[in-house]
Formats: C-alpha cells, structure tokens, sequence
C-alpha cells in the first residue's frame, strides 16, 4: 500500500517537475523599447483581437525606455501608444523578443524588429510599396487625385477608377503570389482571414487548401472555418431570399420637389407616408409624398445629429453622438480631438414637443436607428454592432456585433422580427433575428450586378413591401432593387454623394424610395404601375 502511495506521488512530482521545465524553457512574449522625445511616462500596449480576455496592458517609461513582457497564444496584431500622443505603431506580437526604437511623437515610423509575423509582415510590405509606386508612377496619381479635388472633372474621376481597378487586381495578384510561395507562414493565414470578406465560402474554402496543413490546428485557420460554415448556413442568392418577389421597374419622379431639402443626414416614413428628414444642424423636416413641407422643428438634440426613427404612435426618436475634446500630444504640440463617447436619445411628438429623453448604454455613435415591437436598434460604426433596447426603459437586450463597417458608416433596416444590415465592409448584405442569430447573407466584392463595388458597399438596404428588397452604393451611386427575377439597376440618377459618404435612405408602405443628397436635396423613385 505505501509502495503504491510513494510510486503515485512520485509519478506527480515528477509530472509537475516537467510542467514547471517546460513552462520556463518555453518562449515568451518581450518587447523591449528605446525612445527619443520623452523621458519618463506610461506606454500601452494594447492586442487588436476580439477575444475579450486580451486586455491591454500599461508600463511605466524611465529614462526613455520601457518593456513588456507576457503570454500570447498566438500572433496578434498590436497597437502601441505613449500615453497622450496623438500616433501609435502596429506590429504583430508573439512569443519572441522584439525591440523597438523611434520617436515618441512619431511612433508610427517607430522600427521594430523581431517575432516570425512581424518580420514576415514587412517582408510582405516592401514588395508591396514597390508595387503601389510603379502603379501610382504609371498613371500619375497623386497629380490625378489633386486636379479631381480642385476640378471634380468627371474624365478625371474616370481615370482614377481605372487606376484603383488595376491596383486592386495587381495587389490581388500579388497576395496570392505571396500566399503560394509561403503555405506554411502564419501571416499567409492572416492574409487569407483579411481577404476572406466579400467572398463566398466556397472562395475562402479554396485560399485555406493553399495552406500548409501544419496551420489546421491554429486559431486564425479555425476562426476562417468557422466563418465559412456561417456562411454555408445563412449565404443564399439574393434571388432565392427574393423568389416570391414580382420584378419592379422604377423611374424618378420629376414632379417631386424635393431639391431644396439639402444637408439631410437621415431619413426616416411616418404611418402616413410622410417622410422624416434630419438636417446636419439636428432640424427635422416632416415632408409630404409630393415634397411639400408639413412642418418642421429644432430637436436641440445635443452633441452631432446622425439618425432618426419612428414608432408605430407617430413618435419621432432623434439621436446625437456627444463628442468630448481629448487632448493628445504630437511633434511637441498639444491639440485637441473630438472623440464620441455617449449617444444621446430625444423623442418628440408630431408637433415636435419633446416627450422624454432615453439613455442608451454601450454605444457612441448612432449611424442608424429604427423603433418597431417596443424596441429601439441602433447602429454603432465605432463599436461594430446594432445594439437593441427596450423602448420604454432604455435597458440593453442584445446585440449584433463584429459587424465590418467602413468610412463611419453603418445602417440597417426591419421587417417583422427581421433585421437586415448593409454590412458594408463585407460587400455583403446580412440578415438576423432580434437576438442576434444569423439568417441568411449575400452578396460579394465585384463590379457585376448581383455584386458591391468599390471600397466598401453597400450603405443601404431596406426591405419592399413585396417581398423584394433595394440596395444603395456610394461612389458610383448605384441603387439596385431584387426581385424573383434578380438585381436591377434604378436608372436615371445622378451622383448623389463624392467618396466614401454615406447615402440617406427611406421606403414607405407604397415602396416609393426616397434618397438624400447633401447637396441636391431628397429626391423619389417610384414604382412603375
């Protein structure tokens, strides 16, 4: 019996004495730092995952140096920041020593040497520099992308085009390149995770078998898996979601006047069809289905008016962003920076008196909002979700979150207990119910029409009372409605907006559209009969 006892306890000792060897012979995270501009002060690293249990961490600087140490799982891509400057540097982290040296008011050109990723990161950067200036030289870019800004020449904005289509084929291109000569590099994982949205899963499930399969076992690797089986469970064909919708052919209405409704921000359809439009300066124009002015009033919502919503007993829901100055240090010099920190929620009555004020917790920004089923959902750019409340105590429900937006933009639209969201950055367009669960997805990056063009599309989506849904995209302005029979193109529009902005959007029970330009007003699509 005590044979038996010694030999078990033996066996233990022996077992943690080989933890305990491992642990220290196993490779940890150092990053050891030099600064010129800043003697003593604090520095933040902080990891740029999702995984909520990688926090950020704070070291003191003496004597302008500094380090970090600790535990990472896997590689991760950091930012690091002197506490009070304006710049940060990102680099990939991982358990190896690493240095970095630079200035502390340019940490951006900061050097940083050391870990496999990082070092694989900028091998894969100076090619690509070298790349993105033979291109920029070929067509001359910089000088095209200032005659355009002082000219707005449309043969200009042309060639550009053809300049950012060539680009992107060329970087395309080169990735892959990158991806084949190195299957067994982690950074080709990541290169493949980065690429993966607006493509199919089929697409995603083909740039995985160019990997090594020593990377199976890996974060990254299982977190694109996962994501490709989300997608073989909700993608469909926008004519498949449509299949029960008659195709709908739609004109503007040049009897709408509807141009001197400028700097519009939001749109929003009373029960009546009459629509709700949000000024920049938080003014709301009620506006009848012939352009007509019903009426309007100041919300003196604080903060930067930014959407506008509308319940079933005609209550009209006016949100701000309140931003708060944060002063940051550059070059020597303090400045001041408008942050968002809190949305703020007005609700007035159609004579534009204000019923209540409602708190909303855990958002900053409010790109979009809708009011249906006792609920408030507003869309946050900043912290990447549509969060969901409770209308009559502002209390949090639940969330749709890692939503990829682009350029501060994020909007949505409901139906029934549906919510369908321009999920822009994707080059998608995806559906969930209230609590978040995912319905279907479609959508890809392309210039065809079932596609999304351009940078990040689309900005708008919103449900037709016939099953069919419509669609928006900025720079070229393209407005697209889906039926049994597939997309098609809105003619007859002009550019509504430059660049990357976002483009106001409302439908009323009619399916009249209804889209706001910043400079040329409100104008109105109607159906054909």
């Amino acid at each position: 019996m005590k044979l038996r006892y010694l030999t078990k306890l033996l066996t233990i000792i022996l077992l943690i004495v080989s933890i305990t060897s491992c642990q220290q012979n196993s490779a940890k995270f150092e990053l050891k730092g030099k600064l010129s501009g800043i003697t003593d002060g604090k520095i933040i690293l902080t990891l740029c995952s999702e995984d909520e249990s990688q926090k950020s961490d704070t070291v003191l600087i003496k004597k302008g140096e500094f380090i970090f140490t600790g535990n990472i799982s896997e590689p991760t891509q950091c930012v690091i920041k002197v506490e009070g400057k304006e710049h940060g540097a990102y680099f990939y982290a991982e358990n190896a020593k690493m240095t970095m040296t630079g200035d502390a008011d340019t940490l951006y050109k900061a050097i940083i040497t050391g870990g496999i990723v990082n070092e694989s990161e900028k091998s894969f950067q100076t090619d690509l520099d070298k790349l993105v200036k033979s291109i920029k030289d070929k067509f001359k870019a910089d000088s095209l992308l200032k005659v355009y800004a002082a000219t707005k020449d449309e043969g200009t904005k042309k060639l550009i085009d053809v300049y950012s289509a060539e680009f992107r084929i060329a970087y395309d291109k080169y990735q892959l390149g990158y991806i084949k000569q190195n299957p067994a590099s982690y950074y080709s994982a990541i290169l493949i995770e980065q690429s993966a949205f607006g493509k199919s899963a089929a697409n995603i499930e083909d740039d995985l078998l160019m990997l090594d399969p020593k990377l199976n076992d890996t974060k990254i690797v299982k977190g694109i898996r996962e994501m490709i089986e989300n997608l073989k469970t909700s993608d469909v064909k926008a004519d498949t979601f449509t299949n029960n919708a008659p195709e709908m052919s739609y004109f503007v209405d040049k009897t709408f006047t509807g141009a001197g409704y400028k700097d519009m921000v939001y749109l929003a359809t009373l029960p009546n069809d009459n629509i709700c439009a949000l000024r920049k300066d938080g003014v709301v124009t009620i506006i009848n289905p012939k352009g007509g002015k019903v009426m309007e009033f100041k919300s003196e919502i604080g903060g930067k008016p930014s959407a506008i919503a509308v319940d079933e007993s005609e209550n009209i829901y006016v949100f701000g962003s309140i931003y708060e100055n944060k002063s940051v240090q550059s070059r020597g010099k303090t400045t001041q920076i408008e942050t968002p920190v809190k949305v703020e929620c007005l609700v007035f009555n159609l004579k534009g008196v204000t019923v209540r004020t409602i708190e909303l917790a855990g958002i900053v920004t409010a790109t979009g909002a809708k009011v249906a089923n006792n609920k408030i959902m507003v869309a946050d750019t900043r912290t990447k979700m549509i969060a969901i409340y409770n209308a009559e105590t502002g209390e949090k429900i639940s969330a749709i979150e890692k939503l990829r937006t682009c350029c501060g933009i994020l909007d949505f639209s409901i139906r029934n207990n549906e919510i369908l969201v321009a999920n822009l950055g994707a080059f998608r367009v995806n559906g969930f119910d209230y609590a978040g669960k995912a319905t279907i997805s479609f959508g890809q990056r392309g210039n065809g029409i079932n596609d999304f063009h351009g940078c990040c599309n689309p900005v708008g989506v919103a449900f037709l009372s016939t099953g069919g849904i419509v669609t928006v995209e900025k720079d070229p302005t393209r407005i697209k409605t889906y039926s049994k029979e597939g997309a098609k193109v809105i003619s007859g529009i002009d550019e509504l907006v430059k660049g990357c902005r976002y483009i106001p959007m409302a439908v009323d029970s009619r399916d009249n559209v209804y889209l706001a330009s910043m400079t040329s007003g409100v104008i109105k699509c109607i159906p054909a009969k």
